[in-house]
């Protein structure tokens, strides 16, 4: 059942994935919305002013054409840091206007209201409109050591529709020293100096893609101490042209490796069905039973985490953020750490939640992967006190987070050598056809992007079946890629009926109509079903069960629940994830809340826009 319960689903996943990339093709032709209405882009006029002070004057006309009636259009900048978007002022020609501000968190959004007359109060339809959005934007430019750097995306990944073609103008004092780059290359129609003023024309830009200029300007054109400027002491000039000539070298690499053309892609998208036949389908258990009350094993929860936690791709003996975090529980349910609602001086906050390290249990006596975890947390630990919110704050530093990144790695890098090395998963799980699924899904990839380039605009009428070919071929090695390790591997007689268990725990503990029949017999075991809960991703749904299922007095005995009740959880699983955020965003940066030198599509500005 649970073998013919795997093939539905793969069946349905690949539907589903073919029905999306339809979409994604069906996207390009415009936005179609209820009531038969469409509206495209066909043109977008720039002009960019940068100031002295290192700020940016911006200057964006829209030019919108309506079929159907809409109420208007919205414009969202993203903001990085201490950005911000003043002196906004909107202007519209085909319709009459008014127009609103928004801030969200990381964004500015203007939202433009359209009216066919002059009272404003019958919204536009079948209508060309022109929406001309002024504003000033700061702090922009980059100053390092040795150049000013004006890195800007044109067009940002976020707009319902396609840009048909931008014309933008950046109007500088003199174009004397100045190098730039259009990213990606292949969208520029031209470029050309007018005087001092430099005049882009773009292709069209698809909706999901961005349109990003880089120049480098003699710092001479600007205020000796620009005080809407970004700071940055280091030389860049060798590393932002060495940026430049990677990324051009990556794109004619790509380019030569589409020589290679070859035949029977159709055939090849049955690879990967053969793989699972071979090597994917599961061993017969005799375990029935439709779900589990007790915790099928005595593992500790990184260990369930690691086999059976939830995901998509998760990988089989590889524990992730859940694992970690349900570690934290455990050691709190086991008396290792206590929590601690309100500090522990008198001038302590009422509602700072706060762990102690418990003097009576030894922790020499935890195993390698938990002690990782209380020596990160020794390092947040002030007067014997650790305080959750202090933590938050720190990882929000890119170093701390860095340091955090460090301390995960070498927890789940534990448990993988010390617990789950290769000859205990072989006798839970054998990856064979797992690997050469994703093998299959690399060269499948790499030959339909071949033949897609050399025949997407070939006039020659055979082939346009080789592209048809070519993209049916490319999404099965999209869906082979992204497949879980679970389909095309196969487990182990005993790691089928492993799995089977845990998972009926799962669906025992998510199901409250189950608990709440069959309820554990102590709040010991409910503290128990959370810590795992955690390690299964469904801890919510243990905690909103003990509420309805226990006393207030029982619960406020279950210093575990406690922790969850007063948001403790969720700051604490809040704060390892923006870590782990920051750690990634801050990689080979060092210029304060906007970084260093940027990668190419790390431009400000952006963002996208849409109607409604």
């Amino acid at each position: 059942m649970r073998r013919d319960i795997r093939i539905i689903k793969n069946i349905q996943l690949v539907v589903i994935i073919l029905l999306l990339f339809v979409a994604g093709i069906s996207a390009g032709l415009g936005v179609i919305l209820p009531g038969d209405r469409s509206y495209s882009i066909p043109l977008m006029d720039m002009d960019l002013y940068p100031q002295e002070d290192g700020s940016l004057h911006v200057k964006e006309t829209i030019h919108y054409s309506f079929k159907g009636t809409y109420k208007g259009v919205y414009r969202d900048i993203p903001l990085k840091g201490t950005q911000k978007i003043e002196n906004v002022n909107v202007s519209t020609q085909g319709a009459y206007s008014r127009f609103t501000e928004t801030n969200s968190s990381g964004k500015r959004q203007v939202k433009v209201y359209l009216y066919s007359d002059p009272k404003r109060t019958t919204p536009i339809t079948d209508k060309d409109v022109d929406v001309t959005i002024e504003y000033d934007f700061a702090p922009m430019v980059k100053f390092y050591n040795d150049v000013a750097e004006l890195q800007y995306k044109l067009v940002g990944e976020y707009w319902e529709v396609d840009i048909g073609q931008v014309n933008a103008k950046i109007h500088l004092k003199s174009k004397d020293g100045v190098k730039y780059w259009l990213n990606p290359p292949y969208y520029n129609e031209s470029s050309a100096w007018q005087g001092n003023t430099l005049q882009l024309t773009s292709t069209k830009i698809p909706s999901s893609d961005f349109y990003e200029l880089r120049m480098l300007i003699p710092k001479g054109q600007f205020d000796a101490d620009p005080k809407n400027g970004i700071i940055i002491n280091q030389n860049a000039l060798e590393e932002i042209e060495s940026i430049q000539n990677k990324y051009q070298d990556d794109i004619n690499f790509k380019t030569n490796l589409y020589s290679f053309l070859t035949v029977l892609l159709l055939l090849a998208c049955f690879i990967p069905i053969l793989i699972y036949y071979r090597f994917g389908r599961e061993p017969k258990i005799d375990y029935q039973a439709d779900y589990e009350r007790d915790l099928p094993t005595d593992d500790p929860p990184a260990i369930v985490n690691a086999i059976c936690g939830p995901g998509f791709s998760k990988r089989i003996g590889e524990p992730d953020m859940d694992g970690f975090k349900a570690t934290i529980m455990d050691l709190l349910n086991r008396k290792y750490l206590l929590f601690e609602k309100g500090g522990p001086e008198d001038t302590s906050p009422s509602d700072e939640m706060t762990f102690k390290f418990n003097p009576q249990e030894d922790t020499s006596k935890l195993k390698n992967y938990e002690k990782e975890i209380i020596h990160f947390l020794r390092g947040y630990e002030e007067n014997g006190v650790i305080s959750l919110d202090y933590i938050s704050e720190e990882l929000k530093k890119r170093e701390n987070a860095k340091s955090f990144r460090d301390t995960y790695l070498t927890w789940r890098d534990d448990i993988k050598e010390q617990h789950l090395h290769d000859d205990v998963l072989q006798k839970i799980f054998i990856k064979k056809g797992d690997n050469y699924l994703k093998i299959f899904g690399g060269a499948a990839l790499v030959l339909s992007a071949v033949v897609f380039y050399f025949t997407l605009n070939n006039p020659i009428p055979a082939a346009w079946v080789a592209w048809i070919s070519s993209v049916v071929l490319g999404v099965v090695g999209i869906v082979s890629l992204i497949m879980p390790q679970k389909i095309a591997g196969q487990w182990t007689t005993y790691g089928e009926e492993y799995d089977a268990k845990w998972q009926n725990f799962k669906k025992y503990i998510k199901d409250f109509s189950l608990i709440k029949e069959y309820p554990p017999e102590s709040v010991a075991i409910w503290n128990k079903y959370l810590v795992y809960a955690t390690a299964l991703g469904v801890a919510d749904a243990v905690r909103k069960a003990m509420e309805l299922s226990l006393p207030h007095e029982e619960l406020e005995d279950s210093e575990i629940y406690m922790f969850h009740h007063y948001g403790g959880y969720v700051l604490l699983a809040d704060s390892l994830d923006t870590g782990m955020t920051t750690a990634s965003a801050a990689d080979g940066s060092d210029g304060g809340d906007f970084g260093g030198v940027g990668d190419v599509g790390g431009g400000f500005g952006g963002g996208g826009g849409g109607a409604f």
